[in-house]
């Protein structure tokens, strides 16, 4: 009786060391990449096509071509109006798909890690990328909000309010950010999961934005100015979430959703590219 005693105890004991190491199972560097891919062409179509593009075509202007980084519209004779429904269209179509995405989160709560870490890089993101356009942007001469303060009275206090906003946007982009993606972390290990799913996301995504800027055919200074601003700039904050990540409470599952191989982001993230590099880099139509 002793002898079965002691190993019901070393059965127990393995089951505690195991345990832990579920919820430090390995994420998978390649499939979160793919899924930052299509997350930041999403984002990228809905600022650019669906935000600034939707809004020439319903002021009645005629956009020529739209690629990653920029919408070619003439502003020519138009009124001021206009410009600044076109300008601000790109960061307003952005907040729309950040709602949509923390609506589904919130509805359909899925459990599938890889789902939920696309609805929660898609929500982070299109706050992100908003609060950065204003927040930066606008007192630098350049870019979407530069236009919209055109022939204001007191720009200087518009300019103030715009970037006020964009900080706003982009610290409720970090606490969402950071609130949510608690169940990808577990109980364990949690900086470095943190870490290595927000730097992948970011890397990942950024790279594949700015690098397609490079096909831009009017401009090289938009690689720069756009791409790489809006990207790497803009979504800078994925990496601040790391430091506003907390400990774990009493709600925190000890096991941790991953994000695995899976082979249809994986695929889903190649197409993300060849519409990048083939299609939205060099710009539509050609």
């Amino acid at each position: 009786m002793a002898e079965s005693s002691t190993n019901l105890n070393a059965s127990a004991k393995n089951v505690e060391t195991t345990s832990p190491g579920e919820t430090a199972a390995r994420i998978d560097i390649v499939t979160v990449s793919a899924i930052a891919i299509v997350t930041f062409l999403i984002s990228t179509v809905a600022h650019e096509a669906l935000g600034h593009g939707l809004a020439s075509l319903l002021v009645g202007l005629h956009p020529t071509r739209v690629t990653s980084v920029d919408l070619e519209v003439s502003f020519t004779g138009v009124p001021a109006w206009k410009v600044r429904v076109v300008a601000a269209a790109g960061c307003a179509a952005n907040l729309v798909l950040a709602g949509i995405a923390i609506t589904l989160m919130r509805i359909l709560r899925p459990q599938t890690p890889t789902t939920r870490f696309f609805l929660w890089l898609l929500g982070t993101n299109n706050l992100l990328i908003p609060g950065g356009y204003m927040m930066v942007l606008t007192f630098l001469g350049i870019g979407d909000w530069n236009d919209f303060v055109q022939g204001l009275p007191n720009v200087f206090i518009w300019q103030l309010g715009i970037t006020l906003l964009g900080i706003i946007l982009s610290l409720a982009g970090l606490f969402w950010g950071a609130r949510n993606i608690d169940p990808f972390l577990g109980t364990q290990k949690r900086g470095r999961r943190a870490l290595t799913l927000t730097l992948t996301a970011y890397l990942a995504g950024a790279t594949a934005n700015t690098l397609a800027g490079v096909l831009n055919p009017t401009s090289p200074m938009l690689i720069l100015i756009s791409a790489a601003a809006s990207s790497f700039g803009g979504t800078v904050w994925l990496l601040w979430i790391n430091a506003a990540v907390r400990k774990p409470d009493a709600t925190t599952s000890p096991v941790a959703l991953t994000p695995q191989r899976n082979w249809l982001w994986i695929a889903l993230g190649i197409v993300a590219l060849l519409v990048y590099f083939l299609l939205l880099g060099p710009g539509l139509p050609r």
